[in-house]
């Protein structure tokens, strides 16, 4: 039969390099090899009272649950983890932890706005069947935009306040986090109140104060190009480099443009922390994608062994 009979003395194969031969062997497909039809023996019920208590355990891992092979189980340990390192580890904490974080911060930005978000839904059920249709027409914009305003606002609190951003979960800390978020958020509604009722009784408002810093007296501000405009920023707050307001400064109170500040910062340093956590991983699996690509370079080509690796 020649070459289909696997006889051939002109085996193409053996002319490789024997590196190359290693890494093809490794990259094939595992063959396919159905498993046995193994008849279970069919045995009589047990109960906790007929169990052979002389017979050794054997682990939920193995396939015969009736004793056969306990004895090459016995010996048997199952791997911590399955990842292969401290670093994979700390990486896949690090993702976890990314992607927990922005729904666990809005789910405490709802508790703290339970009472807005109550109102919104009351808006829609309640009242007669004109009431509820005007405020179907109106999608009840008075209460839909003082909830809006409050889980923004109280999201960027929280974020400010780095709530769940810590790897090692506290939860006495985090409740303490979310409570003084909603503490601050209702400083700046009071405070916004008094300066509406000054400005109705034609009176000076009262001074601003930091939120994050009541102690501070001396505030920063900064001008904009267009209008010239003096913008005040509470609490001494500089405005960073790269950073983009949700609206233009002038459009925002200054406790809106302390807390926007407030926000960004917290938001650099936990990406900074991320970035810190991760790289061992990011650091191993970068060297050894270049030893891949170095070894697959040398069999076939740089064009061909970059695509490969």
């Amino acid at each position: 039969m020649g070459w289909f009979s696997g006889e051939s003395k002109n085996d193409p194969v053996k002319k490789l390099d024997p590196g190359l031969r290693e890494y093809l062997e490794q990259e094939r497909p595992d063959q396919y090899v159905p498993a046995p039809d193994v008849q279970q023996p069919t045995t009589p019920s047990t109960t906790p009272e007929s169990v052979d208590s002389s017979k050794p355990a054997v682990p939920a891992q193995s396939l015969y649950q009736d004793g056969r092979y306990a004895d090459l189980w016995k010996t048997y340990k199952p791997p911590v983890n399955a990842d292969g390192g401290d670093g994979v580890r700390g990486a896949a904490r690090v993702i976890e932890k990314f992607k927990e974080r922005g729904d666990t911060v809005q789910r405490a930005a709802m508790e703290n706005c339970a009472m807005e978000h109550e109102a919104l839904t009351l808006c829609f059920q309640t009242g007669n069947w004109r009431k509820q249709l005007e405020s179907r027409l109106t999608m009840c914009a008075e209460q839909n935009g003082v909830f809006s305003r409050c889980f923004t606002t109280q999201s960027k609190f929280l974020q400010a306040l780095g709530y769940a951003a810590s790897f090692e979960y506290d939860a006495d800390k985090e409740e303490r986090i979310q409570m003084h978020a909603d503490k601050l958020y209702h400083q700046m509604l009071d405070y916004e109140k008094r300066v509406e009722e000054a400005k109705a009784a034609g009176t000076e408002p009262p001074p601003i104060q930091s939120l994050f810093h009541p102690e501070a007296t001396i505030g920063s501000s900064t001008t904009d190009n267009k209008t010239q405009a003096v913008i005040e920023i509470p609490g001494g707050e500089s405005i960073p480099a790269g950073f983009k307001p949700s609206k233009p400064l002038q459009k925002l109170t200054p406790h809106e443009r302390e807390l926007e500040i407030r926000a960004y910062n917290a938001h650099l340093e936990q990406t900074k922390r991320y970035a810190e956590e991760a790289s061992p991983y990011m650091k191993t699996q970068s060297d050894a994608k270049s030893k891949r690509q170095e070894k697959a370079i040398s069999w076939f080509g740089e064009t061909i062994g970059k695509w490969v690796s």
